[in-house]
């Protein structure tokens, strides 16, 4: 989650929305310091117009490509039953929906976008 610190009367952003430290409570010898920072006019006059606020979530770290070829091999291990020939549990039609899906994630790394713009197939039912 991302914090920004604002001026409360106006909205006027004082700072760059950022992630506040995991330290503060220690910091300010309180536990619970997050509930607190709405309004910062218990640290005196020259905070008595200012709060921390909610800014919105962080963008997602893009994948690398060992993050995405790390996936697909997970989900292929996940998989391999679906392909074994001694399976009675699923009807020829559903093998053959698993193979095409199981193909489709060996393809991921010949799309075009690949390692940030991935368009993952659908797993079967």
């Amino acid at each position: 989650m991302l914090w920004q610190l604002k001026k409360l009367s106006t909205g006027e952003a004082l700072n760059e929305p950022q992630r506040l430290p995991e330290n503060w409570g220690p910091i300010f010898g309180m536990g619970g310091i997050k509930d607190r920072l709405g309004d910062l006019s218990w640290l005196g006059d020259a905070y008595a117009d200012q709060g921390w606020v909610e800014a919105g979530e962080e963008a997602p770290v893009p994948m690398t490509a060992a993050d995405v070829n790390e996936t697909i091999v997970y989900l292929l291990k996940d998989t391999a039953w679906s392909v074994a020939e001694d399976d009675l549990t699923i009807t020829k039609g559903q093998r053959a929906d698993w193979i095409t899906y199981r193909q489709a994630l060996r393809n991921i790394p010949l799309q075009v976008g690949f390692p940030t713009d991935i368009t993952w197939p659908t797993k079967p039912e």
